[in-house]
């Protein structure tokens, strides 16, 4: 079973799967939505989105539901994945495709996108590299 499945989607977007803490071998992250106690650091203390108390109070799975969407949050995590790390991603474009095709055709997107052609690892959106065979994707 693929790790890039719908409880891996953060709020914002961002697919979670992707991160080198939800690929590390001992005590993987589950993602935003998953226990707190294997959150990552910067999950836990930095990032605001998933404890977002607009998100929280009205029940929603994803920002783009908010009247302040995009907010300074999604902002900064739209700039910083689009630009500093090896696996470009767009967490504002996840959420319009989610809304357009549907979860099931964004996750077989994400899948032909984010999986070795070598091994069937994932790709680490931080690294560029497969988790499986180490091959660095372009």
């Amino acid at each position: 079973m693929s790790l890039i499945k719908a409880e891996m989607i953060a709020p914002c977007g961002l697919n979670c799967a992707l991160c080198k803490k939800a690929l590390q071998k001992e005590m993987p992250c589950q993602g935003c939505r998953g226990p707190y106690e294997v959150k990552s650091r910067y999950c836990k203390e930095i990032c605001h989105i998933w404890t977002c108390e607009k998100l929280v109070q009205n029940e929603w799975m994803y920002c783009d539901a908010c009247l302040e969407y995009p907010c300074e949050e999604i902002i900064e995590k739209e700039t910083r994945y689009g630009s500093q790390y090896p696996g470009k991603e767009s967490p504002m474009e996840n959420l319009k495709m989610i809304r357009e095709k549907g979860m099931e055709a964004f996750l077989v997107s994400e899948r032909a996108r984010w999986t070795c052609p070598k091994c069937g690892g994932i790709i680490c959106v931080h690294t560029g590299k497969c988790n499986g065979c180490g091959e660095s994707i372009e």
